[in-house]
């Protein structure tokens, strides 16, 4: 059996992690609604099992919410999460913003930065995220840009620098509609 622990108005859940220490501890990457702004974006946490969530990593806007949330398995309050702004309507798609970016935090989720250095400066669009489980200091990112560009980057120090390795991206209609990295 199942039951509904809340963030009804999320629409769309990207991922969800559970913290290996304390199954009652969880992160939810919350998209939220296709077809209009508002509702629970960004990312959730509980630590009582899903009774009650708090929203530590909100989105810049109405439209931005948090497609992915990773840990760091050698440490699970380090964590990466991936924000994107889009908006959708009956005649366009907007899907890229100043709220997309890929973030960190180092104490559980308590405080944000955003990684930017050798990541594009243009807007961005929907990013993929990996943790490399030999070496979790090592991160990958699929990164969509304008005009059906973007491509591979990869982090060798826990994110805090990225270069791009290639231009290849996944999905014949864009990576906006589901790309996962393994």
């Amino acid at each position: 059996t199942w039951e509904n622990l809340g963030l009804e108005n999320s629409e769309h859940i990207g991922m969800i992690v559970v913290d290996p220490r304390d199954s009652d501890r969880a992160f939810v990457a919350s998209q939220g609604p296709l077809w209009s702004g508002g509702g629970d974006r960004g990312l959730y946490r509980t630590t009582d099992g899903g009774e009650t969530w708090e929203l530590v990593l909100e989105g810049a806007n109405e439209y931005t919410g948090v497609t992915e949330v990773h840990l760091d398995p050698r440490d699970p309050d380090v964590l990466f999460a991936a924000t994107h702004q889009r908006q959708r309507n009956v005649a366009a798609l907007v899907n890229s913003g100043p709220g997309t970016g890929i973030h960190k935090s180092v104490d559980g989720g308590e405080t944000w930065r955003e990684l930017t250095n050798g990541l594009p400066k243009e807007v961005m669009g929907k990013t993929g995220l990996a943790v490399s489980p030999q070496n979790p200091d090592v991160l990958y990112a699929t990164i969509e840009l304008a005009n059906r560009e973007g491509g591979f980057w990869r982090s060798a120090d826990g994110g805090e620098s990225w270069e791009k390795r290639n231009d290849y991206l996944s999905s014949g209609t864009g990576p906006h509609y589901y790309q996962e990295l393994f």
